[in-house]
């Protein structure tokens, strides 16, 4: 085994770790233990290494090597003494905050083997998800990028080039360009202050008064968007369902489960309002009562919460809640790739209609004096 003690971990891109998985899964429900599937799932890639002697280079730093050395860093932690889920969570760059929870989860619920099947659907549909996205956005993105390109060059290099010439013959024509090019462009150095501006305060409220009350500040502020809000609370909602499901699942009660079903969101607001309603649980008070009394967790998942609660079997309704949400943010997916691309094609039009009127036209009415 080429273990690589003292070398930074790997960095592998989200292809190998959805590899990595996939291995991990197929060669755990074939009977082997963890250790066994980490060898072999390490093996796969030396072999391909020797299969390949002029390709090592490649093959090191490939898609198809990054499950053999993710595999191998596990293996090295293991070696050292730490737990599966310890040696695969010390690997900050090469898994995700979200797959190190879920390995978190089954190792505390003692079911880690069950995991990789959920990770492996989990990933392929992030995975599904992205590639759609990229797909739909490249050709409206690109239109974007060539007209707020040739725009630029046309304002900055040729537009002032003409406002010479033409205000030379009179007429006025010359001086509304010059009017308006120097409002366009005006209107460009306001727009990026106007970011420069909210970048700081949204550094200045992550920071204020300490890390964390600035960090959840600004993810309240994210929650609270119209659009992006609405999809990041489905995807948490999904994450914490799919943590809650697989810690039931695996023998631990839901009480407990909110403790460590946290260790899966990201949004800092949306985990504060969890450790609210698990004090709330602590406390006596109702599980339903507490999600819904939140503010933050949608009708539905509080409505499900309510059922499982009322028919005593809480632990069985999270892989609803999850079947619903991951159907819920494929809706809200497709909606937005409806909606983005004749937004964007909307903004082109503005913009080409509003140099055409700022300045083409001027430039026509100095032409139509000419003759």
């Amino acid at each position: 085994m080429r273990a690589r003690r003292g070398a930074e971990p790997p960095r592998i891109n989200a292809r190998a770790v959805l590899e990595f998985t996939e291995m991990m899964d197929t060669l755990l429900a074939s009977g082997l233990s963890l250790r066994d599937s980490l060898e072999m799932t390490a093996s796969a890639g030396a072999a391909a290494e020797g299969a390949s002697g002029a390709g090592n280079a490649y093959l090191r730093r490939g898609k198809q090597s990054g499950a053999a050395l993710a595999a191998e860093e596990i293996l090295s932690g293991l070696g050292r003494g730490a737990s599966f889920a310890g040696a695969l969570c010390a690997l900050e760059k090469t898994f995700p905050p979200v797959y190190r929870g879920m390995i978190s989860v089954g190792d505390k619920a003692g079911s880690v083997e069950k995991i990789f099947p959920r990770l492996a659907v989990f990933l392929r549909e992030q995975r599904a998800i992205r590639d759609k996205t990229a797909a739909a956005l490249a050709y409206p993105a690109l239109v974007l990028f060539i007209a707020l390109a040739g725009s630029l060059a046309l304002a900055l290099l040729v537009l002032p080039r003409l406002e010479s010439v033409f205000s030379a013959f009179g007429g006025g024509a010359g001086e509304t360009v010059s009017r308006n090019i120097a409002a366009i462009k005006t209107a460009f150095l306001r727009l990026g202050a106007g970011l420069l501006v909210s970048a700081t305060v949204i550094v200045a409220a992550r920071f204020a008064g300490g890390a964390d009350r600035g960090a959840e500040l600004l993810d309240r502020l994210i929650l609270s968007l119209p659009l992006a809000g609405r999809f990041i609370v489905s995807w948490e909602t999904l994450n914490f369902s799919f943590a809650m499901e697989a810690l039931t699942a695996g023998g631990i009660s839901v009480e407990a489960g909110l403790i460590e079903a946290e260790a899966v969101l990201s949004n800092r607001h949306y985990r504060r309002a969890l450790e609210k309603v698990r004090g709330a649980v602590m406390n006596g008070g109702s599980l339903s009562a507490a999600f819904a009394g939140a503010g933050v967790f949608p009708p539905y998942f509080c409505r499900w919460v309510s059922v499982g609660e009322s028919s005593g079997r809480s632990e069985g309704v999270f892989t609803q809640i999850r079947t619903w949400f991951q159907g819920e943010i494929e809706k809200q997916t497709q909606r937005f790739l409806l909606l983005i691309e004749p937004a964007l094609i909307a903004i082109i039009g503005i913009l080409i209609l509003i140099l055409v009127t700022a300045i083409v036209l001027p430039l026509f009415e100095a032409y139509g004096n000419l003759l």
